[in-house]
Formats: structure tokens, C-alpha cells, sequence
């Protein structure tokens, strides 16, 4: 499932993601009254955060997934979605909502079983800043975008046909923003996305699948917990 190509839900969900992502050449959640990260994190810390497919198919509830694309670079989606300004609610680690935010290095994976009619399909993403203010600042942008896109989003798939997304009130604590995706016509499950800042790192996750309600809160908050390691 993916959340660009939409065609049952794990079967809608299945063929949303898979082959959709575009690249651009060139259970822990932290608690809101702990005080900040004194480290700022550097590149080499970035390949330490990503949570290990393991412990992601504990936390979907599958025993399969794998690693299926890794990237160090930004994805551009941006002619899969009918409004631009809802971009950064439809798709990760875009080109066009990061690209001149000040992000020096990222590192992105796609997970998800193997075949094409896959059940889940996770995105986990770490955008490295220079600072922790640049990062925040960031988080602030990300949560007054997601706000404006309540409602509905249609995406589009590869062979350009149009989906409608319901698209839930943003879940917002101190750190972490959260909002769900169902597609049009889907009894349950659909795209939750979440969006973490911890220290200079600004944490990115998607989970799609039939059975998916607050994953990509859990992943991102797993992330959180390693950055709290370094």
C-alpha cells in the first residue's frame, strides 16, 4: 500500500506507495515537560535513528517487511497532488517543502512486505539542521500546513487517476504532530502521518495498511528515543 498509487483497503493501500517515490538528484513518545537536547547531531549520527525492521513489524503487526528503497536525498511528488499547498500533508520528505528550509542531510526509507499487493507500506525519514531552533522552526511551519489541509486531499496515481483522501484534524503535542489519511471508499485502516523535532533532527514517518490507526506516532516516536541516545 502506498500512499501515492490508491487502487483493496490493504489492496488501495498496497498500490499507493510502491513504485510512486520520486527522487530529487543534488512506542516511546518524549515527554512534552523533559527538558531539551543539549547534542546537535551531526550526518554520521543520522544512520544510527532509523528503527529497525524488526521492531517495525512489531509495531504494524507483520512478520515480512523489508527494506525496499533508501534514499539520502529528497523525493518530488509534486504532480501528484491537486493542490501544491497541501503537499507536506500528502507525501514525505519533499523536495518542495524542505528545499530551502536549511536542512544539510537526511537519510529515508521505504519498508514494506515484498510482492506488490503488500499490507503495510512505512516511510521513516531524519532531516538533519544546523540547529535545534532551525528544526522547530520547521516542526511550528509543518503544523500551520497540515492545519490548512483538513478535509480532503486527492493525489493522484501513476497512470495520473485521481483519489480523494479524508484527511483528519492534526493531533498536536510539543513535539510530535499526527494526522490520518483514509481513502475514498475504504472501510478502515488508511495513511497515518506523523512529524517529530528533537534536538536539530526533524523526524518524518508514514504507515499505510487496513489495520493502521497511530503507527507512524509510535515509529516516530522510536526515533525520538535513539536521538535521545546520542
Amino acid at each position: 500500500m502506498t500512499r501515492l498509487c490508491a487502487t483493496g483497503v490493504a489492496v488501495i493501500l498496497s498500490g499507493l506507495l510502491s513504485g510512486c517515490v520520486n527522487t530529487v538528484t543534488g512506542s516511546a513518545m518524549r515527554d512534552p515537560d523533559a527538558p531539551p537536547f543539549e547534542t546537535t547531531l551531526t550526518e554520521s549520527d543520522l544512520d544510527q535513528l532509523l528503527v529497525p525492521v524488526e521492531q517495525l513489524n512489531d509495531i504494524v503487526g507483520s512478520f515480512d517487511l523489508e527494506v525496499t528503497l533508501e534514499l539520502d536525498e529528497l523525493n518530488d511528488n509534486s504532480e501528484a497532488v491537486s493542490d501544491p499547498e497541501c503537499l507536506a500533508a500528502a507525501f514525505g520528505a519533499q523536495e518542495l517543502v524542505y528545499g530551502d528550509t536549511g536542512w544539510t542531510a537526511l537519510r529515508d526509507q521505504i519498508v514494506r512486505e515484498p510482492g506488490e499487493d503488500n499490507a503495510h507500506w512505512i516511510e521513516q525519514a531524519v532531516v538533519l539542521y544546523p540547529s535545534s531552533d532551525e528544526a522547530r522552526e520547521f516542526f511550528d511551519t509543518s503544523q500551520a500546513t497540515w492545519d490548512n489541509c483538513v478535509g480532503s486531499i486527492v493525489t493522484y496515481n501513476q497512470d495520473n487517476q485521481p483519489l480523494e483522501w479524508a484527511v483528519s484534524e492534526v493531533t498536536a503535542e510539543e513535539t510530535t504532530i499526527s494526522q490520518m489519511s483514509t481513502p475514498e471508499g475504504a472501510p478502515s485502516g488508511g495513511c497515518h502521518h506523523a512529524l517529530s523535532v528533537a534536538s536539530n533532527v526533524v523526524v518524518e514517518t508514514w504507515a499505510c495498511g487496513d489495520d493502521i490507526v497511530d503507527q507512524a506516532s509510535e515509529i516516530a516516536g522510536e526515533i525520538v528515543a535513539n536521538i535521545e541516545k546520542i
